[in-house]
């Protein structure tokens, strides 16, 4: 698992607003996701890969959505959200890669942590926030196996597999350690959130 800190996780996500800055947060995330990923598509080659970008894109602007309004909901205003120095740092690294191949093992290792995340997310969130999460994660679990099938056909050498595993690691290890910052900032009640 690579959520450091589960259980205080789940403590401090029980409380709905809590929840609420989670989703703010993530949809900011996704919305990234959408600008630095839709900024790739028109150089990307092959069918296959071109309708797994796509998704990715489509899937994320319309779980942003889902997750701001939900975010709403629960008395957060998700576009007042700012990251971190580790959550930009986060996008910033995923940018810096040119080659499509290493941003979808940067994006592999997201969605590893993100499912975790869901699954910790849906085990303590109110019934409304569930289906919404549920949702996500169906798409999320879809996005993974569409992932994995690249890479079982595009890692096809030791290298390639290695690099692949390492910028999977880095992006783990990544979101791994935005976690631990951002429980201190889900848990702080004196944040605006308008």
């Amino acid at each position: 698992m690579s959520i450091r800190n589960p259980e205080e996780l789940k403590e401090v996500l029980s409380k709905p607003e809590n929840l609420g800055k989670a989703l703010s947060r993530h949809t900011y995330g996704m919305l990234s996701w959408v600008d630095l990923f839709g900024a790739k598509l028109p150089s990307v080659n092959g069918i296959e890969t071109k309708i797994i970008v796509s998704r990715i894109v489509a899937d994320n602007a319309r779980h942003s959505k889902l997750f701001s309004d939900r975010a709403k909901e629960l008395g957060q205003n998700p576009q007042s959200y700012k990251p971190p120095e580790i959550g930009q740092e986060i996008y910033d690294l995923l940018d810096t890669y040119n080659d499509l191949f290493d941003c979808l093992a940067y994006a592999l290792g997201s969605l590893v942590h993100f499912k975790e995340l869901l699954e910790l997310y849906i085990s303590v969130a109110d019934s409304r926030s569930r289906e919404v999460l549920l949702e996500v994660k169906k798409d999320v679990e879809d996005h993974l196996s569409m992932l994995r099938g690249y890479f079982q056909s595009q890692a096809d050498s030791n290298s390639k597999k290695d690099r692949a595993e390492t910028i999977k690691t880095v992006a783990e290890d990544k979101y791994a350690e935005r976690e631990e910052q951002e429980i201190n900032w889900y848990s702080l009640s004196d944040v605006p959130n308008v």
